[in-house]
């Protein structure tokens, strides 16, 4: 059950079931929360650990959360995902200054690419958190909060699978110029 898509995903699920049947993103917030600790509690329990990135987002969707409904100001909930991109973003930088790379750690053992390789594609990551924490900005603070709503839930991850995508077509280059 380690990594599992659903479990990963089922804040976000949780939060735009809730905000499609209710229209309240207040409502919508608390089944968030909820559906986080949740999501710790079922890693705890079936893996017996929980990853950094899912600490990081509970913590933040905890504390934001909470000012969304205690405030009664969708603002801190709103900036919750460029907070998390950007946590990702600076974690990244900082390790890579450290010479230490996250994307190696993780996939070192199953792609061969030189390390600067790695450091190029760290670096990608890098700008691609810092871009989608503005353009979360842009729409969060231009737009409606349904089409908020939307692009956190459909674009967000839309975007997030084309980047994958263009990072494996990357990797898959840089391991051909080693061939």
């Amino acid at each position: 059950m380690k990594n599992n898509f659903l479990i990963e995903m089922m804040p976000l699920i949780a939060f735009f079931v809730a905000y499609y049947i209710t229209k309240n993103i207040y409502t919508a917030t608390l089944v968030c929360i909820i559906a986080s600790w949740l999501q710790v509690a079922i890693n705890k329990i079936t893996t017996k650990k929980v990853s950094k990135n899912t600490w990081i987002s509970t913590l933040l969707i905890t504390v934001l959360g909470t000012l969304t409904i205690a405030f009664h100001n969708k603002t801190f909930i709103m900036v919750k995902p460029t907070a998390l991109y950007w946590a990702f973003a600076i974690g990244m930088f900082i390790a890579g200054k450290m010479g230490k790379n996250p994307l190696k750690a993780l996939l070192g053992e199953q792609i061969s690419i030189n390390d600067g390789s790695w450091k190029q594609l760290n670096l990608l990551w890098i700008i691609f958190f810092i871009g989608m924490g503005i353009l979360n900005l842009v729409i969060a603070f231009h737009f409606s909060e349904y089409v908020w709503v939307k692009f956190k839930v459909f674009g967000s991850l839309a975007l997030t699978l084309i980047f994958t995508l263009f990072s494996g077509l990357f990797i898959y280059k840089k391991q051909k110029e080693l061939s």
